[in-house]
């Protein structure tokens, strides 16, 4: 999917400036540039902390929230995927850069795999928080259906983060942040990619198993 759209966190920012994005799908598709804002904000300007950041925490939150949810429907866990995050910081790093908040092409991730994503404010949102806005969708997920019709809103894109998340043949995650001038940046990748059309989350595949990705567990 192309485009995104700004989903405030209101009961941990209720400042006008701090927002965030999602974005999620398994195809490249162009974007625009974030949201304008006057300079970089500190976490203090809101009367906040700074955010912790560590890639260890980051591992730990990532595979602890989403493993939890799949387990709650009886799915495999997911491991983690040294060669998916750093595919996933290379593009991390390139958002903070370039200031576009977009998903990569497909063609030029090393490894194929799905991707969601998210922008905040930099400095302001925990782990949990980013990764608790993609499984925040499941409030519209429709269970039973078929891509495109898994939402109850009708739109797919709308539970698109948290159906990759939950996808029964993804088996291995990736995930990187990446701090721009004013933004941060968390990208995941997932291998297989999952949010293909005709197909739900939670089917069986009746396939071969799955190669998975190169990278340690």
């Amino acid at each position: 999917m192309s485009g995104g759209f700004i989903k405030a966190f209101g009961g941990k920012v209720g400042i006008r400036f701090a927002c965030a994005m999602l974005l999620a799908g398994v195809t490249g598709g162009q974007g625009d540039a974030a949201p304008a804002r006057p300079s970089f904000l500190p976490a203090s300007y809101y009367g906040m902390a700074d955010a912790d950041r560590d890639d260890g925490l980051l591992r730990e939150v990532a595979l602890g929230m989403q493993n939890e949810e799949r387990e709650s429907l009886g799915l495999e866990p997911l491991a983690w995927d040294s060669a998916l995050a750093a595919d996933a910081a290379r593009y991390a790093r390139e958002m903070a850069r370039t200031n576009l908040f977009r998903h990569s092409a497909r063609t030029s991730r090393s490894v194929p795999s799905g991707e969601n994503l998210w922008m905040g404010s930099r400095g302001l949102y925990d782990y949990d928080v980013m990764v608790g806005s993609f499984l925040d969708e499941k409030r519209y997920f429709r269970r039973g259906g078929k891509l495109p019709d898994i939402s109850t809103t009708g739109r797919w894109a709308d539970v698109g983060h948290y159906s990759q998340i939950i996808w029964r043949s993804t088996r291995k995650v990736g995930c990187a942040l990446a701090e721009g001038q004013s933004y941060d940046y968390l990208v995941c990748r997932y291998y297989p990619a999952g949010n293909m059309f005709g197909m739900g989350p939670l089917d069986r595949d009746p396939g071969e198993p799955a190669q998975f990705a190169g990278g340690e567990r």
